[in-house]
């Protein structure tokens, strides 16, 4: 792979920015970058920081899995799609639910500062967070319908806890795009702020934490994402096996070739 990117982990105080750096792909992720990211936040959780800010390099926050066809992940999938292994398919689903799962084990509030794209995975990322910070120019989209795929790492159920069923189908059955401006009034986005200043403004919110006390942050924080894991937890089944049967459909294969060619996917039951 020409660019396999890396993971960028800074501390400044109890502040860490974690860093997606894989500009030349708007910070679209590979596989080995996928556990590259769980296993930076993983070793976060015994670090005690205050607060975990997540962005990207370049102007970008995410563009979500890398659908290049050397990326090692997006073989294995179609591998398990030729042999028809839905098995394998949510296990594959489940290693990438892990890696939002390691952003939630952090004990301290995960702020994402978002500029540019936020694609599928990274809006699935962004949703795993706990505070969402926003650019002018930032844009999010979960486009898997249009792969023949279902956002089945979060994007589903996180979604619809957090701007309600009837938003969350919008976006995720048509693969639309929103702006930032749609985002904010969704609900989606916490804070607002120019173009290419979500990493100054997370910082901004970063500060505003660290003035309250840290165990009385620590625990509410507990009590809400409890709250949210409760809620959660059916629907990750769920969105789980819808995936593995999306993708082991097929559909998947002439979603991806379309993607790549830029050109409108032929679908057989269209």
């Amino acid at each position: 792979m020409s660019d396999p990117g890396r993971i960028e982990v800074t501390r400044d105080g109890g502040v860490v920015v974690v860093t997606i750096d894989r500009a030349a792909r708007r910070n679209a992720l590979p596989g080995p970058l996928w556990q590259e990211l769980a296993a930076a936040f993983r070793a976060l959780a015994g670090d005690a920081p205050r607060v975990v800010i997540l962005t990207g390099r370049g102007g970008h926050f995410c563009a979500g899995m890398d659908l290049s066809f050397d990326n090692p992940l997006l073989v294995a999938i179609a591998q398990s799609v030729q042999a028809k292994d839905e098995a394998a398919v949510q296990a594959t689903i489940r290693d990438l639910k892990a890696v939002m799962e390691a952003v939630r084990s952090v004990p301290c509030p995960v702020v994402a500062a978002i500029d540019g794209a936020c694609l599928g995975g990274g809006l699935e990322l962004a949703l795993a967070c706990d505070l969402r910070v926003a650019g002018d120019d930032a844009r999010f989209s979960l486009p898997e319908a249009r792969w023949g795929m279902v956002p089945d790492v979060g994007g589903t159920t996180r979604l619809c806890h957090l701007v309600g069923r009837a938003r969350a189908a919008d976006l995720i059955l048509t693969g639309r795009t929103i702006d930032a401006d749609a985002a904010a009034s969704w609900g989606l986005v916490d804070r607002r702020c120019a173009a290419g200043g979500a990493l100054e403004a997370a910082r901004g919110v970063a500060a505003e934490i660290r003035r309250s006390a840290p165990i009385a942050t620590k625990e509410a924080l507990g009590v809400l994402r409890g709250i949210a894991s409760a809620e959660d937890a059916a629907g990750f089944a769920l969105e789980t096996a819808a995936g593995a049967r999306a993708v082991c459909a097929g559909e998947v294969m002439e979603g991806v070739m379309a993607f790549v060619s830029r050109r409108d996917p032929s679908w057989v039951s269209g």
